[in-house]
């Protein structure tokens, strides 16, 4: 019998068995991929990446041991037709009833919160894709990950990159910072984050809405919860001016990367957007070369950098080719269950 209960965030005990749960899911399905220290998974349960408002439910067996849980997503403002679903079982109590409990339960809250849209990211090939078919859901958008190996990076090809967006990013300079959102920062960066609205995404998802005060909701309010998640921001702005000058100039992309503090010899990006005003001129691969740099210095015991794009943004995967970046691991695939139908 599975039984089935809402998690307190501030339950460590409960928390960390659900981070033993993910971290043996994680060891089964994505070996060699990235994953998330104990802090930092505890504050993403709590809060999310943006702030969103979650719900997280364990399940136990008859020990009252942890053997899956979940966190149901369901955001504000924009989409709150929709539900975002990450569901994780233990390797050994899979094909067992406790996923299938999980995601009737699951489904069952997001019709309470009125949501007819259950969304969920799975890795090709993974035993969540074939529970996902089972499931009823149907695929919708398809990202590929790649990572550079910093040890390795071609310093030739790093100079030429660099040199060739120098010349097309004529007129623009680049500003830097680490941790939050300066305030003078805010207005360019919610421009940008909007930006984020014509990169691919799943048919019928609404545009988010983007100004300086989200930005401090989403963005500064809950790094700070994120278990000493330390991010990086490097952003192209118009006009004259160098890293960490404090330029305020229009700002036209941005480029953020975070590390983990205890796994600092891997970074993600959280995002690389460029306004779509501003395109044509190699800003992102403008911040990206710059975001090397700072890197270099702030975190020099970086070994591997990841990024995720969606396979049909060819622009961006061509410019994180162009540094190095490599395919890693298998696809991961955004499956969309209806609510009705769950």
């Amino acid at each position: 019998m599975v039984h089935i209960a809402r998690v307190d965030v501030v339950d460590s005990v409960t928390v960390l068995a659900c981070h033993d749960v993910f971290v043996a899911a994680h060891a089964a399905d994505d070996p060699e991929g990235f994953t998330l220290s104990a802090r930092v998974f505890g504050g993403w349960l709590a809060v999310g990446w943006y702030g969103q408002p979650g719900e997280i439910w364990a399940a136990r067996d008859e020990a009252s041991a942890v053997t899956g849980w979940y966190r149901l997503e369901m955001p504000y403002g924009a989409n709150v037709d929709r539900a975002y679903l990450t569901l994780v079982v233990h390797p050994t109590r899979r094909r067992r009833g406790v996923g299938r409990a999980l995601l009737r339960h699951a489904v069952a809250q997001a019709a309470r919160n009125r949501r007819s849209l259950v969304g969920s990211d799975v890795l090709d090939g993974s035993a969540g894709e074939s529970f996902a078919r089972l499931a009823g859901a149907r695929p919708a958008l398809t990202h590929i990950r790649r990572v550079q190996d910093l040890a390795s990076v071609d310093a030739d090809a790093l100079a030429r990159a660099r040199e060739a967006a120098g010349r097309a990013a004529a007129g623009y300079s680049v500003v830097s910072w680490a941790g939050p959102v300066p305030e003078e920062f805010l207005d360019g960066v919610a421009a940008v984050f909007a930006a984020l609205n014509d990169a691919p995404h799943p048919e019928g998802r609404q545009p988010w809405v983007w100004d300086a005060q989200r930005v401090r909701e989403a963005h500064n309010e809950v790094l700070p919860r994120l278990g000493g998640l330390r991010p990086y921001s490097v952003a192209a702005v118009k006009g004259d001016g160098e890293v960490g000058s404090g330029a305020t100039g229009d700002m036209a992309a941005l480029n953020q990367v975070w590390v983990d503090p205890a796994m600092p010899d891997q970074g993600s990006h959280f995002i690389t957007a460029v306004r779509p005003e501003y395109r044509g001129h190699s800003l992102a691969l403008l911040t990206k070369v710059a975001m090397l740099d700072l890197l270099a210095r702030a975190e020099p015991q970086l070994k591997r950098l990841e990024t995720w794009n969606a396979e049909s943004n060819t622009h961006m995967i061509a410019v994180n080719e162009a540094l190095g970046y490599r395919v890693f691991g298998p696809p991961s695939r955004r499956w969309q269950l209806d609510v009705a139908a769950g």
